[in-house]
């Protein structure tokens, strides 16, 4: 048996492999991890610091320091965009750095980033349609999984919290219905009661940067298209050089599309959503400062390689 446990660079998924580890010392155990191209730096440096902590193993841990700028610069046109060659060259260099040190990881790689797929699908997604994690993460690894996994023996572990077992419920019966086992280690345990950040602490190992920036999850460098008006407010005070960037793609692919689309929605004014572009939400927390504009955080972090409703 191997019990395949899919990490996404977050500290849930982490701490699920730790429980699940422990649980099972005598099995093979194995580790996937669907890389969008679009990662905050800092996480891939904790994808690796954590798995080989895990497994005892000495690996090369890169800084943030090491990594290129993931954005292009200057003027480009988003109809030949393929991302920043040198981001990308330096995290092909990781992949095969990393898997010499831990050859347990599987790094996947679709090959186009978020605003790419959006391109290509000519759709920029929603709340409720990702294409983005649909092709880079959610099919990427089933159809790994189903060329390499056993479904008569192996076990594929996420790293579901017990505030978002109902994820699971669905997850599990989804798969469930194909033949694969999925299980979720943190549910029902007091780790997963009491959250990652005490154990990565005692761990000696840092939590990953956006999550000391008041992100709810570290996932696609902070960028999500199911994000809501708390998030890109805390992106826009705490990284606003990458908002930026997050709103000149937006507009880039709006006129590419000849279309008004946009991330965020407004219903000021009525109960009907209408587009509320990066920028215009931008303006709306400079041009009236006064008004202190200060949005709720959601509970959960990031869902997209585990919810599958729009593609059911």
């Amino acid at each position: 048996m191997t019990r395949y446990h899919s990490v996404s660079g977050g500290a849930g998924s982490w701490l699920a492999a730790k429980v699940d580890m422990a649980a099972h010392p005598y099995e093979d155990h194995r580790f996937i991890f669907a890389d969008t191209l679009y990662e905050d730096a800092d996480c891939y440096r904790f994808l690796i610091e954590g798995l080989a902590y895990l497994l005892g193993r000495a690996a090369i841990v890169p800084s943030v320091e090491d990594f290129p700028d993931y954005r292009v610069s200057g003027d480009f046109s988003i109809e030949t965009y393929n991302g920043n060659p040198e981001w990308r060259e330096f995290l092909a260099y990781l992949r095969r750095q990393t898997a010499a040190s831990i050859p347990e990881l599987t790094w996947l790689v679709e090959g186009r980033d978020p605003w790419e797929i959006f391109r290509d699908k000519r759709f920029l997604g929603n709340s409720r349609i990702d294409p983005c994690s649909l092709l880079a993460k959610r099919e990427l690894i089933d159809a790994w999984r189903d060329l390499n996994a056993d479904k008569t023996t192996d076990v594929i572990c996420v790293g579901i919290g017990p505030d978002e077992a109902h994820r699971y419920n669905r997850l599990a019966a989804r798969h469930a219905k194909k033949g694969w086992t999925y299980e979720a280690p943190l549910i029902g345990t007091t780790e997963g009661e009491f959250g990652p950040f005490g154990y990565l602490a005692n761990a000696g190992i840092e939590r990953p940067r956006l999550y000391r920036m008041n992100y709810m999850h570290n996932n696609c460098g902070g960028f999500c298209i199911k994000a809501g008006h708390a998030h890109y407010q805390n992106r826009l005070r705490k990284q606003p050089d990458r908002y930026a960037y997050d709103e000149m793609m937006e507009r880039k692919l709006s006129d590419f599309l000849g279309k008004d689309i946009s991330i965020l929605s407004s219903r000021i004014g009525g109960d009907v959503k209408q587009p509320l572009t990066l920028a215009d939400f931008r303006r709306r927390n400079e041009e009236k400062p006064e008004l202190d504009f200060e949005y709720t955080p959601g509970s959960s972090g990031c869902g997209c390689a585990i919810d599958y409703e729009e593609a059911a």
